[in-house]
């Protein structure tokens, strides 16, 4: 008489475990999925009138210096693959483009504590602003805005990007990327894979995000389409 009774009590109990199984999985899928979801946001303010309106586009990229130290001088950020990236989807949508440095070697390398080197810096910023002014496009400025550690990983980037009056060189529109970095990685990548590709970079996702952002302002053109 007393088989039945623990053979019952014993399914009971498998099948509260597999409940309780269940609900943690359920719960990790909803965690990671919140987490996939965050990895990448863009948050922008309007600050002007200014809009791109013609056909031309200066491209200026902020490069960071060596003075963020970012692993000693070994570049972790993204700044130029970001603007070379926003450059191929700006001639895609046909604006015609031109890449300038806002910053000199000098100040890249961290190399303007002599005299020599500050002045070539400063020369190089005001033949940056002369050729910014002759050429008289809107001015799209890319630059690294911060970047958050998780230990020795790098687990938050965020990037700057600016429509600029080229006369004036102010800030009409203003866009702050920002792209983290963590476990649903590897959810992005099995995702992926289930195509036979691979995620597509930081770079690469964040550009499509200003892009649609820009076109969503009114900041390029309202008939340009996004490929």
């Amino acid at each position: 008489m007393n088989r039945p009774s623990l053979r019952h009590t014993l399914g009971r109990s498998i099948a509260r475990k597999l409940l309780v199984l269940a609900m943690l999985c359920v719960v990790i899928a909803g965690w990671a999925g919140w987490q996939y979801s965050r990895r990448q946001a863009v948050d922008s303010e309007t600050l002007g009138d200014y809009r791109a309106d013609g056909r031309a586009i200066t491209l200026l990229l902020v490069e960071p210096d060596v003075s963020l130290n970012l692993d000693a001088g070994l570049r972790r950020d993204s700044t130029a693959r970001l603007a070379r990236a926003l450059d191929r989807r700006l001639a895609d949508l046909g604006y015609r483009t031109q890449a300038l440095s806002a910053r000199s070697d000098e100040e890249r390398f961290g190399l303007t504590a002599q005299t020599s080197a500050r002045t070539a810096a400063i020369q190089h910023q005001a033949r940056t602003a002369q050729t910014i002014r002759e050429v008289g496009a809107p001015v799209l400025r890319v630059s690294l805005d911060g970047m958050k550690r998780d230990g020795r990983e790098i687990a938050e980037q965020a990037y700057r990007i600016e429509l600029l009056d080229p006369q004036t060189l102010q800030p009409a529109w203003r866009a702050t990327l920002t792209w983290r970095e963590g476990r649903y990685q590897s959810l992005a990548l099995l995702w992926h894979l289930r195509h036979n590709r691979l995620p597509p970079p930081l770079w690469d996702s964040l550009a499509d995000l200003a892009m649609a952002r820009m076109r969503e302002d009114g900041v390029i053109r309202a008939e340009a389409l996004i490929q």
